[in-house]
C-alpha cells in the first residue's frame, strides 16, 4: 500500500495530456483501484508510476490516500520498453508525442525493425514520426495542436534535414528561420491573415491556421508557376 501523494508521473512518460479523469476518479471512489499501479523506488524518494499514468492522475481526484501498488524489480528495462510501447499505440497520443515515445525507445538502444515488430506500426509510420522531430517547437505545437497537416509537416521536415542548417535534433534548428517575420512566406501570411484579434498570433506574422494555408499552398504549387509569379 502506497501513500497517493509519494506516487510520481515517470520522466519518460510521452502522453502529456491524460484527458478527462472525471468518470475514471468516480469509478475508482466507487469501486476502489481494480487493476494495480506499476511502480518503481524514486531516488529522491517516493515511487515512479511505470505504468497507470492516467490512475494516478483520477486519484489524485478522489480522497483515497492510498493505493495497492505492484513493485518493479529493479533493473527491469523489459517493463520500461513496454510500457513506452503501450504508450507509443495509444491513439489519443499526438503525432509529436508518438515521435517522443518512439525516440525513447532508441535512445534504449531498440532499432525501428524492432519497434515495429513489437508495436504493430511499420517502419514507414515511425520513420515519419521520428523525422517529424527536425521540426523546430513552434511547428512542432502546430502538428500536436492538429493545425499543420502531417503530410505538410513530414516534407517540411525532410526538407529541414537536407539543408545546411537541418539537423535530426530540434533544438539545434534556429527559431529564428522559422515561423517568424523572417520566413520566406512571412509576407503572404500576414497579407493573408485577417485573424489577429481572435486567434493566436505565431511569430508577430499571423495566425496558426493562415500559417498552415500558405505553407500548404506554396507546397502545393507547381514550380513553374512561383518561377512566373
Amino acid at each position: 500500500m502506497v501513500a497517493v501523494a509519494d506516487l510520481h508521473p515517470h520522466p519518460s512518460n510521452v502522453r502529456e495530456d491524460l484527458g478527462d479523469l472525471t468518470e475514471l476518479a468516480a469509478s475508482i471512489q466507487s469501486l476502489g483501484l481494480l487493476q494495480p499501479l506499476v511502480i518503481k523506488p524514486r531516488t529522491a524518494g517516493g515511487w515512479t508510476v511505470i505504468d497507470g499514468h492516467r490512475r494516478r492522475g483520477a486519484l489524485k481526484l478522489t480522497p483515497i490516500a492510498r493505493v495497492l501498488c505492484l513493485m518493479q524489480e529493479p533493473g527491469d528495462l523489459n517493463r520500461d520498453v513496454a510500457t513506452m510501447l503501450a504508450a507509443s499505440m495509444h491513439k489519443q497520443l499526438n503525432p509529436i508525442e508518438q515521435a517522443n515515445a518512439f525516440t525513447a525507445l532508441k535512445n534504449r538502444g531498440q532499432t525501428i525493425q524492432q519497434i515495429a515488430r513489437a508495436s504493430g506500426f511499420s517502419t514507414r509510420t515511425i520513420g515519419a514520426r521520428l523525422i517529424l522531430l527536425n521540426l523546430p517547437p513552434e511547428a512542432q505545437d502546430l502538428v500536436a495542436a492538429n493545425r499543420l497537416s502531417l503530410a505538410d509537416a513530414e516534407k517540411l521536415s525532410r526538407e529541414l534535414a537536407k539543408k545546411p542548417t537541418g539537423s535530426t535534433r530540434p533544438a539545434s534548428v534556429k527559431k529564428a528561420v522559422w515561423l517568424t517575420r523572417t520566413h520566406p512566406l512571412a509576407a503572404a501570411v500576414k497579407a493573408a491573415c485577417q485573424h489577429t484579434g481572435t486567434r493566436t498570433v505565431v511569430g508577430g506574422v499571423g495566425c496558426g491556421q493562415c500559417w498552415e494555408h500558405t505553407i500548404r499552398t506554396d507546397a502545393l504549387t507547381p514550380a513553374t508557376l512561383k518561377a512566373a509569379a
